[in-house]
């Protein structure tokens, strides 16, 4: 009895004095950074992860580039790191947690739809895919300020192997869902009668253009070029910019090139010798494009291309399917982070400076 007493009288003194030793050192941080449905993502998983991107110039480039993209240049990355020394930025932190949420919603889901996981191949496809997406991300800033010197397998070639793995495998599940929700199948017959309905979609296509100030103006080039006036001379005479020097010559794109899918957005399946209507360019001018030549593709050079177009067929109504099931899914937030927002379906991030985990 008396020994048993003894036991007890230590366990509750040192629970007492571990207690007390918590309260001059501060609470200890979460084993979790987050709940997605009961399902945690690690906190280790998330400082890891963001000590990496921090301390890897070549990514932050990237991502740099991507959020240049995705806001067609009106804003860029931001600040990674806090208002204090060695610390991180909440907003970063806070963007980083959603797209590792989301990453994990969409995983639940193809689980509840029935969606097996992907095969090794299924993840090898998604790796190509994601190194073809994030080149041709580097390419729309190549010849500016924000160009990244490097390659996107020279950027993962840098990055730690179970980051890349995650990436990938976040990649090859968001494909999944896309084909599962697209109607498209991603099998290489598939893929062939797809890119068959969509031939002149992948033919390498030779354009000029002319720049002029308005669509007034525009409008009326374009009844003089349909009454045969010849196409480089008048770009030669009222283009209003550099390409009037070579008759309004604006090059040739292939599929997969940086610029492709803007181009073949503009001229659709035009023909050899047809023009556009008046496209919107910047600052309120417009401009006529005229399809100079069509080369035919062969499936076997474009499989790549053809796979990564029928990926996004209803690709923005699969991205508000992913942004309804975040909003409705359960999710708890580690404070360190700051708060989830029901609504908008994302993390407000805390107004204090994160202290930056060294190494994770």
């Amino acid at each position: 009895m008396r020994r048993t007493l003894l036991i007890v009288l230590a366990t509750v003194v040192f629970i007492v004095a571990a207690g007390f030793l918590a309260l001059l050192v501060g609470p200890g941080p979460a084993p979790n950074a987050a709940l997605v449905n009961a399902t945690p993502i690690p906190n280790q998983q998330v400082t890891s992860d963001i000590h990496t991107v921090v301390n890897n110039h070549p990514y932050l480039c990237y991502l740099n580039a991507a959020t240049l993209v995705r806001t067609s240049g009106s804003s860029g990355l931001g600040s990674v790191t806090g208002s204090k020394p060695n610390t991180w930025s909440p907003s970063f932190v806070a963007s980083w947690l959603d797209q590792e949420i989301t990453a994990e919603v969409v995983a639940q889901e193809n689980a509840k739809l029935g969606i097996p996981a992907p095969s090794a191949t299924d993840l090898a496809l998604a790796k190509a895919d994601l190194i073809g997406s994030m080149d041709s991300t580097l390419s729309q800033v190549a010849s500016t300020a924000y160009a990244c010197p490097t390659s996107a397998t020279a950027i993962l070639d840098s990055m730690p192997a179970d980051f890349v793995q995650r990436q990938v495998l976040a990649q090859a599940n968001s494909e999944a869902l896309l084909a599962h929700e697209g109607g498209v199948a991603l099998d290489d017959q598939s893929l062939r009668r797809y890119f068959e309905e969509n031939r002149s979609h992948f033919d390498t296509v030779c354009v000029s253009g002319i720049l002029l100030g308005n669509q007034a103006t525009a409008s009326s080039v374009r009844t003089q070029l349909e009454g045969g006036a010849n196409f480089a001379d008048v770009a030669a005479f009222a283009s209003q910019d550099a390409s009037r020097t070579k008759g309004g010559a604006l090059g040739c794109f292939a599929p997969g090139s940086a610029n492709y899918q803007s181009v073949q957005t503009d001229v659709g399946s035009l023909a050899v010798g047809q023009i556009t209507q008046p496209l919107a360019s910047q600052n309120g001018k417009y401009v006529l494009l005229k399809v100079t030549s069509r080369t035919p593709s062969t499936y076997e050079s474009v499989r790549s291309v053809v796979r990564r177009t029928a990926l996004g067929v209803d690709a923005s109504r699969v991205s508000q399917q992913a942004n309804n099931l975040v909003k409705n899914a359960t999710i708890w937030i580690d404070p360190t982070y700051g708060t989830w927002n029901a609504s908008k379906g994302g993390v407000i991030p805390t107004t204090t400076p994160i202290p930056a985990v060294v190494g994770g």
